[in-house]
């Protein structure tokens, strides 16, 4: 688990480093997806709820990637 801190220092290091805000959400929500693959049984169906904001287009991405 990351502390809410902590993520927000590794956005801020990512945002200097020029890394696109579109990457980062693909790259969480692929993480999400494999997580989910990796302890759902093969064919289950899934759920996501998503919000607003980053967080809830993280959601979005793994929903694509779970699709």
């Amino acid at each position: 688990m990351i502390t809410t801190d902590r993520m927000a220092a590794v956005d801020a290091n990512a945002a200097a480093l020029g890394v696109p805000r579109k990457q980062l959400m693909e790259s969480s929500g692929n993480a999400v997806a494999r997580a989910v693959e990796s302890i759902a049984d093969p064919g289950a169906s899934v759920a996501l709820l998503c919000g607003r904001g980053n967080n809830g287009g993280d959601g979005f991405v793994a929903a694509r990637f779970l699709s």
